[in-house]
């Protein structure tokens, strides 16, 4: 079958209809994407001719596409009245009419913000990647007020998710209020915790807030090994402890267990994996230590190229096994793209996660792909897999600023209240260059999982000071 993405008339034709469908209808009064889809979806009759005529060209361009792609056309109904997903097409359309057509795709605006929202910790981690300080908060730190006017911006950029980072995020006494300020404004908070403050009570609260994803962290099975990591004498109690009321409040649709992967944890993977599984805990990440913040000062402690390939041989073969079985705990790779080259391997091209935040064997997106969503999914590799730093994604620090992605704080694209995310995120020079994945140097220029992978961007960086080069903690 003929690629219609090698005619460069096509990408053409494509960022024209993305430009028509962006742009602001004066007689309509709103954004025509928006009219369009409430019209095709009995919302709103009245609108002019010409969004009527483009609704038409719209379902006839999205039906063909579907079909091109092997994907029945309820599809685009139940992504269209599906508010996350809407404005997932809402970022699509537009980044193709600000960036074109192009491989690995740029959306309009991230769909995901990581929020470094505190820099403030009851911790002392070694390996912290944003650097924060013991007890005290940054002296720039966003107020109450100008955090809800960060979301608010976040809002007009049509931003699907937010994650609450840190920093320790429940020491800030205003996060309830601003995750539930999130939730009102439509987009899906989460949280990601150290779990020592995480009481029965303060689990209920956060649901209450919207919240329905916290991710807490656990080194290892041994107070010894997690303390000396973290540390804080009992953090290890205090984060079982933590660990022990989410699980027992029970209503949260994702509980994420994160391990940091270092020399003297490495060989406990597998029983961190069977005590999470025991737990009901529904994914289970295996992150790395990373060379920026604290992480510099500790990547003697990350594990040799060989032993990284027992352990991410171990957790593909959980991840498909679990996946073949329809077990639900999905065990995925942070910071470690290449992750997705191991169970694609192992599987024969089967199975494998589209990126570190998506497989595509989520069972809440399942009645929207009508079954179908692994082989939608994996028909979208080329576009949105890998690292996902400045395509369809970035890092907020507590100070405002944008940053590539959570861990690159000490990288400032421009505060979000002086400049707004639409500029920063368009014009940074910094981010267009991490987007030209086809120039990445190396080994991962002649990788045959180039395009499922490509390599940590920010791991290229801060090892070499150049956003492109090939990513060093790869094992293969």
């Amino acid at each position: 079958m003929v690629n219609p993405l090698s005619f460069p008339l096509f990408k053409q034709l494509m960022q024209s209809f993305g430009r028509n469908l962006c742009k602001d209808c004066i007689k309509c009064g709103s954004n025509r994407f928006d009219s369009i889809l409430d019209y095709l979806f009995k919302k709103n009759n009245h609108i002019c001719f010409n969004c009527r005529t483009q609704a038409k060209i719209f379902k006839f361009v999205m039906l063909r596409w579907l079909s091109f792609n092997k994907t029945e056309a309820q599809t685009l109904y139940n992504l269209c009245s599906n508010t996350s997903f809407r404005k997932v097409l809402k970022n699509i359309f537009k980044g193709l009419a600000i960036f074109g057509l192009r491989i690995p795709f740029v959306t309009g605006a991230p769909l995901s913000v990581v929020w470094n929202y505190t820099k403030k910790c009851n911790l002392k981690c070694s390996h912290c990647f944003s650097d924060s300080s013991y007890n005290q908060k940054s002296k720039n730190e966003l107020t109450t007020d100008d955090a809800k006017r960060v979301i608010d911006i976040l809002a007009a950029n049509d931003v699907v998710t937010v994650n609450f980072c840190g920093g320790e995020p429940l020491t800030r006494e205003d996060l309830l209020e601003i995750m539930s300020y999130t939730q009102n404004k439509d987009i899906y908070p989460s949280l990601s915790t150290n779990a020592t403050l995480l009481t029965k009570d303060i689990c209920k609260k956060i649901y209450d807030t919207g919240v329905r994803s916290v991710s807490i962290s656990l080194d290892s099975l041994s107070a010894s090994k997690h303390d000396s990591l973290r540390n804080v004498s009992g953090a290890y109690d205090m984060a079982i402890n933590g660990i022990n009321n989410a699980v027992e409040f029970g209503k949260f649709d994702e509980l994420i267990i994160n391990t940091t992967l270092t020399d003297f944890n490495y060989e406990e993977i597998p029983q961190i994996y069977e005590f999470v599984k025991d737990l009901g805990i529904t994914r289970y990440y295996v992150s790395r230590i990373l060379p920026v913040g604290r992480g510099q000062y500790y990547m003697e402690h990350d594990i040799s190229k060989n032993n990284k390939r027992i352990v991410m041989k171990f957790m593909a073969e959980k991840f498909i096994e679990n996946t073949t079985n329809n077990i639900p705990l999905e065990v995925l790779g942070r910071g470690m793209p290449y992750f997705s080259k191991t169970c694609h391997d192992l599987s024969d091209g089967n199975i494998y996660p589209l990126c570190e935040i998506l497989t595509g064997h989520e069972a809440k997106y399942q009645s929207l792909f009508n079954g179908d969503t692994v082989n939608f999914i994996h028909r979208l590799t080329r576009f949105f897999s890998g690292c996902a730093t400045g395509l369809f994604y970035c890092g907020l620090d507590c100070d405002g600023n944008v940053i590539p992605c959570a861990p690159a704080g000490n990288i400032k694209l421009g505060n979000i209240l002086e400049k707004g995310l639409e500029h920063i995120w368009i014009h940074n020079p910094d981010l267009n260059k991490i987007r030209k994945r086809w120039n990445v140097k190396g080994k991962c220029s002649i990788c045959n999982m180039r395009k499922l992978c490509g390599g940590c961007r920010l791991t290229a960086f801060g090892l070499t000071g150049d956003w492109l080069e090939s990513d060093a903690s790869c094992p293969y």
